[in-house]
């Protein structure tokens, strides 16, 4: 395992970062991102934290159409064929490593473990040839806000309040999440119903960070503006995932383009940032899910 993966994998993302054109700023993750995760069509598992990412910027530069991805094996176990000349992407995952310790008393050896990172070689559906993948059922487009009963299902079993008020933000103080109203919500280049849902997903990535659960200590600009950035981009990366999870569009936010140019700093500065920040999110995500 080569010592140079984080900062291998750092590079392709700041690479799609640096495309975002401010003038015309959209979620960063909205303009790189595609609709839907990266899974594995052999196991039926999908990819989470920075392989999602990865995955993700992947696609987006390759104009990939499909989200399917399986290593040379696997494809071959379904019957398809890496195509000839085609370039694998290379994502990771941590093994639990069993190390033994000699007690203090009594000379047992007592188990226990350290993630050791490993990498593997993975292909898109669209590099490779004799597969046929299952047809997608089309998405209907609202006019107007409507409620999406799977993901009020969500949100309600998390039990976090949300109110309505002038801007949509997160109080670590008063835990809890304000919301604008639904009629202020419009059809853009996602309609208004993906708008609301996105920007409340984007919210409760945010409220989970909360010291009565994951207690990320959300700092605000005027605390610590590089730590108020991250959170940003944890609540970015967890909006980004959930939106896949539901099949809808990240909304665009034009607030928050003041933190991308941290954030490239940041990830330039730190192979390791991207990392840290898509296993947070994924945190986050997992915690939604287990509720």
């Amino acid at each position: 395992m080569k010592n140079d993966i984080y900062q291998e994998i750092t590079n392709y993302i700041i690479k799609a970062l640096e495309k975002v054109e401010l003038s015309d700023y959209k979620a960063p993750f909205a303009q790189i991102f595609s609709d839907l995760p990266p899974m594995n069509p052999t196991t039926g598992n999908y990819y989470h934290g920075i392989n999602t990412v990865f995955l993700w910027c992947v696609q987006s530069e390759q104009s990939f159409a499909s989200n399917e991805w399986a290593t040379y094996q696997q494809w071959k176990e379904k019957g398809a064929q890496v195509k000839k000349g085609q370039k694998s992407s290379q994502i990771i995952y941590y093994k639990k490593v069993e190390k033994k310790e000699e007690a203090q008393a009594g000379g047992q050896d007592e188990k226990s473990f350290y993630n050791m990172l490993k990498s593997y070689c993975v292909f898109n559906a669209d590099q490779v040839d004799g597969y046929e993948p299952e047809t997608d059922s089309t998405k209907e487009v609202f006019g107007t806000v409507e409620k999406i009963a799977e993901i009020e299902q969500f949100i309600e079993k998390t039990k976090a309040v949300i109110e309505t008020g002038a801007k949509a933000s997160f109080s670590p103080l008063l835990d809890k999440i304000t919301m604008p109203k639904e009629n202020l919500f419009f059809d853009g280049e996602q309609s208004a119903t993906e708008n609301y849902y996105a920007v409340l997903l984007h919210e409760l990535t945010h409220w989970t960070g909360g010291t009565a659960r994951l207690d990320r200590k959300p700092l605000t600009v005027k605390d610590n503006k590089q730590g108020y950035a991250f959170e940003e981009l944890i609540a970015e990366l967890g909006s980004a995932f959930l939106c896949a999870k539901f099949g809808i569009k990240q909304q665009t936010r034009d607030d928050h383009a003041i933190y991308i140019k941290s954030w490239l700093q940041a990830l330039k500065n730190d192979s390791k940032h991207i990392f840290k920040a898509s296993a947070q999110a994924q945190k986050a995500v997992d915690y939604l899910n287990g509720l």
